[in-house]
């Protein structure tokens, strides 16, 4: 189907859309009314769009709009941040940014010439003059070539990237970001960049698995172009589904994110996968004693269409005995396809698939342990620009998405669980006057299953299905020139109708972007859990369920920071966060050691604070951050009784690291780039044993007990009343690029762990053996890459 073909088959269908939302934007209307027409002579903000004009008389025609979406030429990927600029020719200005979707839309233009100009650092910059008449509502979309002098004179700039720069709670992750974090690998990943942020918490370089601000992984939610994807992390912990050679841009939320996202009660990861090059087949390869990997791309349909495919396998089984004189049975691997269409005013449609697969033991000694999950995601996007008068931009996505777990522990005992999803969710944004409106729906169902053969009980078996659907809507308002407030509410509609209002502001005192105050609270459910085995730190694998109350988990966040730029290059920020936790699912405890799918419920709190410093300036990047938390859970169970005399205990989980200092730097010097990374985290809690009992199954008669003991259980004392020491490493790389006409190789040497500490990552209580993170690691990593190959 040719490209207006397949716009005519889309656009009655937009329109009809449009249409069942009207309904909704009634009620969005009532939020915003006040904001719609704000004063003339005042400053009017919509999102990001800001106006500054003199006083004039009311206006005797209807006022004009403007909207588009921009891109890069190449490969048709959406530019964030771009500065679009309309300037009157009496006269005053009206500027915006764009989204992560390239949109931008400008409202309460007044008739007249204008000159409208937009750029975006590294690209050529676009001009053009343009007369609005009364009550037009015009699109422009651009696509930017790249261009190798570095822009100046940009009216708006783009404050949202930075490891120190949040917008209303978001951090923006751009692909130079990941490369600035020492990696054992050709190029960067998200995993490991998240992990030098205060709040992120890893139990050690291994496992698969983050906790953010206090929330388990299982309450992350992380999506990859619009579908959810259950695990998205590696088995070594510097990997993850996101590498940097694939990711064109992401925002993470530690909490506070708005009404888009519903359906977990911690942190959201949103990755959009960038698309293939557009103009010309490219390709790059890398490999090191970690990983191999290779990206290939191209036009398809002469430019109107492309592709793009990754492959990647680890290589540290094979390669640890070499290096660090023990092996590490770890291994993990990838593939990723994405087909892009791309349609007229820079609209496209777009279908990925995507797959990983993890198995290793966390104890390279227990040759019995093992551990192992797999994702598949399949999706398809709709990204489309219209004209209408209810209708400026429509998102449609479609996603399936799947994860296997599976365990083999001591005494053999085996372990399975999956949950499989498939989504459905639709975004509109619009503008009412100057006042911009997002509304949307998600439907989906999911199928939980586990089937438990554990070693003390008979085997136990699963399965679930959860209907889920919800509407919601988001306002920007901007009820003064210095403050903006963005409301949202979501309405459940299933498994459980409820309300989940939202709100984040921003005031900035003084007027300038430079100095601002954010805050953000909302309240968020999870109907959804996955359940680890907490006791046990070497324990990974993940049981999805849902509980058998069926009552949803519930957090309500409250965030408040200050954010300022000091000097051009030097940016701080400071942020406090405040979690109140209901229904949170937690293993049943037991005295003896064995994996448990009873869950009892506990409520908690979290809170802490996050400390950033960042200075930018070629050709030096320096980074501290500092974070403390505080993770606290109250639950009364029958066993506590038993044992402790008291049914209710409070604890820290074993993820409520305290303190934790993560410092990086890079320094161009020549033709090589240096990179630093330190990062230093407080003692986990644990679960101490008490002692040793002899179990007997006595099924009809009883057992001689002179003939036969039973079977050696360990018994377990107090929840997490122990604590693991601290840990900190140092890591360090050299990087130097060759360039010929053939392509360039990129030449990286480096060391994890530089000062070879012995960082522990669990303690076995049944050998009495303390297995630890990985030890000092040399490696050597190539990357070659095409002429003009991306990043």
């Amino acid at each position: 189907m040719r490209r207006m073909e397949l716009r005519e088959a889309i656009v009655p269908v937009g329109r009809d859309f449009a249409m069942a939302l009207r309904a909704l934007w009634a009620v969005a209307l009532m939020a915003v009314l006040s904001g719609a027409r704000a004063p003339l002579g005042a400053q009017v903000a919509a999102g990001d769009s800001t106006v500054v004009r003199p006083k004039a008389p009311a206006r005797a025609v209807a006022p004009a709009s403007l909207h588009g979406i921009v891109t890069d030429s190449s490969n048709g990927n959406f530019l964030q941040g771009a500065s679009v600029v309309l300037d009157a020719a009496g006269g005053g200005q009206r500027s915006a940014l764009t989204d992560r979707n390239g949109f931008y839309q400008i409202g309460l233009i007044d008739p007249g010439a204008y000159v409208l100009r937009i750029a975006f650092l590294g690209y050529v910059p676009h001009e053009e003059k343009i007369v609005f008449a009364g009550g037009e509502q015009r699109t422009i979309s651009v696509e930017l070539e790249v261009s190798p002098v570095a822009l100046e004179g940009i009216v708006v700039q783009d404050q949202a990237g930075g490891a120190t720069q949040r917008t209303l709670g978001r951090q923006r992750i751009r692909p130079a970001d990941l490369g600035r974090v020492v990696m054992p690998a050709a190029s960067g990943d998200v995993a490991a960049y998240l992990q030098r942020l205060p709040g992120v918490v890893a139990e050690g370089d291994r496992g698969g698995q983050l906790f953010i601000r206090g929330g388990t992984p299982a309450e992350n939610m992380a999506l990859v172009d619009g579908t959810l994807i259950y695990q998205p992390f590696h088995i070594v912990g510097f990997f993850s589904a996101f590498p940097q050679e694939l990711v064109a841009d992401a925002d993470f939320y530690a909490g506070g994110y708005g009404a888009r996202y519903s359906g977990r009660t911690s942190s959201v990861l949103d990755v959009q996968m960038r698309s293939g090059n557009r103009s010309r087949y490219e390709a790059s390869a890398g490999a090191s004693p970690f990983l191999a990997e290779a990206t290939v791309e191209g036009p398809l349909n002469g430019g109107q269409a492309s592709w793009i495919a990754s492959a990647s396998k680890s290589l540290i089984d094979p390669t640890s005995s070499f290096l660090t004189g023990e092996r590490q049975p770890l291994a993990f691997e990838s593939q990723y396809l994405k087909l892009t269409s791309f349609l007229e005013e820079g609209s496209r449609c777009s279908v990925m698939g995507l797959r990983t697969y993890d198995e290793g033991r966390m104890d390279a000694e227990d040759a019995v342990s093992r551990v192992s999950w797999e994702n598949v995601v399949a999706g398809g996007r709709c990204i489309m620009l219209f004209n209408e008068p209810m209708l400026r931009l429509l998102e449609v996505n479609f996603g399936y998405s799947t994860v296997r777990n599976a365990a083999v522990t001591r005494g053999s005992s085996a372990f399975r669980s999956s949950v499989s999803r498939l989504s459905h969710d639709a975004h509109t944004t619009n503008m009412i006057g100057a006042v911009p409106i997002e509304a949307g729906y998600h439907i989906y169902l999911e199928t939980p299953t586990f089937d438990l053969a554990e070693l003390f009980s008979n085997v136990r078996a699963d399965d679930d299905f959860i209907f889920g659907a919800n509407a919601y809507f988001e306002a920007g308002l901007k009820p003064t020139r210095r403050l903006a407030v963005t409301p949202g509410l979501v309405v459940m509609l299933a498994p459980g109708a409820r309300l989940e209002p939202r709100l984040r502001a921003s005031w900035q005192p003084w007027g300038r972007s430079t100095e601002e105050v954010t805050a953000a609270l909302g309240l968020y459910h999870q109907d959804l859990t996955g359940v680890s085995d907490t006791r046990d730190p070497g324990s990974v694998f993940v049981a999805w369920m849902r509980p058998r109350d069926q009552k949803p988990m519930e957090a309500a966040h409250l965030l408040l920071g200050w954010q300022q730029t000091l000097a051009s290059a030097l940016h701080w920020s400071i942020e406090g966060y405040y979690k109140r936790l209901r229904n949170v699912p937690v293993p049943a405890w037991q005295a003896v050691v064995q994996y448990n799918t009873v869950l009892a419920k506990a409520s908690g709190q979290v809170y802490g604070v996050d400390a950033r410093v960042e200075y930018d300036r070629k050709p030096l990047y320096a980074f501290i951050g500092y974070g403390y938390g505080q993770t606290r859970y109250r639950t009364a169970q029958d066993n506590f009784e038993a044992w402790f005399g008291d049914s209710v205990q409070s604890f820290n989980p074993p993820h409520d690291r305290r303190h934790t200092v993560n410092a990086s730097a890079s320094l161009d010097i020549g033709r090589f780039t240096a990179q630093l990374g330190w990062q230093l985290g407080s003692g986990l809690p644990y679960t101490q044993p008490i002692g040793i009992d002899d179990w007997l199954a006595i099924p009809y008669d009883l057992e001689d007990v002179r003939a036969r003991q039973g079977t050696t259980r360990m018994l377990l004392d107090r929840p997490y009343q122990g604590q693991m020491p601290a840990v900190h490493r140092l890591d360090a790389s050299l990087k130097r690029s060759f360039g010929s006409k053939v392509g360039t190789l990129d030449v990286q040497l480096g060391v994890i762990n530089a000062y070879d500490r012995r960082n522990m990552f669990f303690y076995d209580i049944y050998t009495g053996r303390r297995i630890d993170q990985l030890p000092l690691v040399p490696y050597l990593s190539l990357r070659l890459k095409s002429p003009g190959a991306a990043r």
